[in-house]
């Protein structure tokens, strides 16, 4: 069953949620208890914690529900979701500009050493694309390997915040909490990085040339 597109819930029945106690807390604890003492039950999985309040209010309208116990751990995760994007997107930024002025003034040096090469091609005709092309693609490829680079540092740097998660006391007492795997994010990073870095090698390059274009 699925609430407001944001939220699926299932029903757990007394022997299930008597066999997902067994192995959270231990067999031995529950020895002596049968599975009637839990009552039915739905687990709620979220798919975004930002509606965790709308998606409670609504669940206490269900039929037979008697109960929504608050979590407080789903907040501070919303709130650390928000704090973390805040500071991806600040960092982001930072990177994006710290990019580009590295590619232009790598793209700068090669540039001014062909400066007069460069002069003689424009007073015999040459475009501005076509003395443009070589630079671009120069530029291109240093933004590529510049994201191959940053992607690697990225993936071993998230599989080390995985386990060190995972590890945690805290995490582990969360049914259902999991962190997804680097490898499940790889495709969709790697063109998202590709296109970043390209886009960031020509607008590096074409910073640089403006200066030696205009002759």
């Amino acid at each position: 069953m699925k609430i407001n597109g944001v939220a699926e819930a299932k029903i757990v029945t007394p022997e299930e949620a008597y066999n997902i106690m067994k192995e959270e807390i231990g067999e031995k604890v529950l020895e002596g208890y049968e599975p009637d003492i839990f009552p039915y039950a739905y687990m709620v999985t979220l798919t975004d914690l930002d509606l965790n309040d709308s998606v409670r209010e609504q669940i206490t309208k269900i039929e037979n529900v008697d109960d929504m116990p608050e979590s407080s751990t789903i907040s501070r995760l919303a709130t650390i979701g928000k704090g973390v994007r805040a500071v991806t997107g600040v960092i982001l930024v930072i990177l994006i500009l710290i990019s580009v002025f590295i590619i232009s003034n790598t793209i700068k040096l090669t540039v001014h050493a062909r400066r007069k090469e460069i002069s003689i091609m424009k007073y015999v005709g040459a475009t501005n694309s076509f003395i443009r092309t070589p630079f671009m693609i120069e530029g291109i490829i240093i933004g590529i390997i510049s994201s191959a680079i940053s992607l690697g540092l990225i993936g071993a740097i998230y599989n080390w915040c995985v386990i060190k998660v995972a590890q945690n006391e805290t995490m582990q007492k969360i049914s259902g909490f999991s962190m997804l795997q680097f490898d499940q994010l790889f495709s969709n990073l790697v063109i998202v990085f590709m296109i970043l870095g390209a886009g960031l090698g020509i607008i590096g390059s074409a910073i640089s040339m403006k200066k030696y274009l205009e002759v």
